[in-house]
């Protein structure tokens, strides 16, 4: 269990780390804003929400692995990962995941167990790919509000019953108002 093992520890530096048998990474560096490298996720992590929020130097490409289930705020306010978004093939949590990583580049991504998207893109102004949507999704309030380099077609589940602003100042993607 790292839940909050180093949360709000400011001047902490280096490379996070995660043992092969940790399966809670809860808020484990949330706070941490002067951690450097690469995130890193363990094979049995279950639980990794917030775990990386706010760690503004952290770079690369986010991870997520196979086993989590939970990834809300997980890399909430990481604003210099320069990679790809990733989402394990059991994330049901992705609410505000990636909110405000406006450097992440690529195409966004869903697992087909999410249910929860709200927020989970929002801001991330440098995505350049299609929008996703899962098939068990059912919240997708601001999941793309500023994603003002998205292409192609909104796309909508069929299980969505919140759209509050989801394609919020998308203005290239087909179909969009002028």
């Amino acid at each position: 269990n790292m839940s909050y093992a180093y949360a709000s520890c400011w001047n902490l530096t280096g490379y996070p780390i995660c043992g092969n048998n940790v399966t809670n990474m809860a808020s484990a560096y949330a706070g941490c804003s002067n951690l450097t490298g690469f995130p890193v996720c363990g094979e049995k992590v279950t639980n990794m929400a917030s775990a990386y929020a706010s760690c503004y130097k952290l770079t690369g490409s986010p991870v997520c692995g196979n086993n989590v289930t939970n990834m809300s705020e997980t890399y909430w306010g990481c604003v210099n990962f320069t990679g790809s978004p990733a989402c394990g093939n059991n994330v049901i949590d992705m609410s505000w995941t990636y909110y405000n990583c406006y450097r992440l580049t690529g195409s966004p991504v869903c697992g087909e167990k999410v249910t929860n998207m709200a927020n989970t893109y929002s801001g991330c102004f440098n995505l350049t790919g299609s929008p996703v949507c899962g098939d068990n999704v059912t919240n997708m309030a601001n999941t793309y509000s500023d994603c003002f380099n998205l292409f192609g077609a909104p796309v909508c589940g069929n299980e969505v019953i919140n759209m509050y602003n989801t394609y919020h100042n998308c203005y290239r993607l087909a179909g969009h108002p002028a």
